[in-house]
């Protein structure tokens, strides 16, 4: 906002963009990238190159979703110009004409302060209940799909003890793993378990991407969309420390996903168990399972076939 008054904002502003790889605060991330969008519009013969690799970094490589979209909207909106930018990133931090809390004095508080941090005053209470239902919904399917069990070879009780306590998917919601750190497991560990399951539509990155993150499962590296030879790298850790790796494997117009595991600390029970969590995940992707509805929230849309 204020970096044209700043002579050396932009070789202050390097300093953090070349040491972000070290950066392990989402926050500062966030903010450098507002910052130096910012800056890039006062100045932008001096933040170009800065700002190139800033939006490479954290579209490529970052694992934390909050940045990549943060990083995803500038580069879509710098796509549309410098001045809608400006109107964007540097417009009144609020519309006066909302008048969201005046004219309210009539209603307890109690009556329209939860509509705070919600999209109620733009959809409208009727239509924000129907977007929330249609998620609850979803997400709901998900999340039984995700601790649902084969029922072949396994007796009502034990079904119902591992959906209501299933220790297999209780996977860390903060696991961490570089690409480095990937790759040095993934050659060093052998397959613990291969399966082909159907699959019968172009992936979507975003949608797989997003039900395996709600079950606490990371992506590590995903094929874009529409390649011949389309693979995703996923990783999770369960709560006593054990790794699980993940590759995806689909061969376009072949009608199946392969799906291979590898496990560190290996044991045959809690492999069993996870990979019943990712078989029940990948088919009720297969199945739709209102897959437009999470990969327009995660801003691309990806109709089936």
């Amino acid at each position: 906002m204020h970096g044209e008054q700043v002579p050396n904002a932009p070789y202050i502003l390097e300093e953090f963009v070349d040491s972000l790889k070290m950066e392990t605060s989402a926050i500062v991330k966030l903010e450098l990238l507002t910052a130096m969008v910012r800056l890039f519009l006062s100045r932008p013969a001096e933040c170009q190159d800065m700002l190139g690799r800033l939006l490479y970094y954290v579209i490529e490589e970052e694992l934390d979703m909050a940045v990549r979209d943060r990083g995803l909207l500038y580069y879509r909106l710098l796509q549309q110009g410098v001045e809608e930018v400006k109107r964007v990133i540097c417009g009144p931090r609020s519309d006066p004409s909302l008048d969201i809390i005046s004219g309210q004095a009539n209603e307890t508080v109690n009556a329209w302060a939860k509509d705070f941090n919600t999209l109620i005053p733009i959809y409208g209470q009727e239509q924000w209940d129907r977007l929330t239902a249609q998620k609850g919904d979803s997400l709901e399917i998900l999340q039984l799909s995700a601790v649902k069990l084969d029922e072949t070879g396994t007796n009502p009780e034990q079904r119902e003890e591992m959906v209501l306590d299933s220790g297999s998917v209780r996977l860390k919601t903060s696991a961490h793993l570089s690409a480095e750190q990937f790759e040095e497991h993934w050659t060093r560990l052998e397959a613990a378990k291969v399966v082909t399951l159907d699959w019968h539509k172009d992936p979507c990155p975003d949608a797989i991407q997003s039900a395996f993150q709600f079950v606490h499962i990371q992506s590590v590296a995903i094929s874009r969309r529409g390649a011949q030879l389309w693979k995703a790298y996923l990783f999770a850790r369960n709560e006593t420390g054990s790794l699980f790796l993940i590759e995806l494997f689909i061969a376009k117009d072949k009608g199946d996903i392969q799906v291979t595991i590898k496990q560190e600390n290996s044991s045959e029970e809690l492999l069993n168990n996870f990979t019943t969590v990712v078989k029940s995940i990948i088919q009720a992707l297969d199945k739709r399972l209102d897959v437009e509805y999470i990969s327009v929230a995660e801003g691309e849309e990806c109709s089936p076939n």
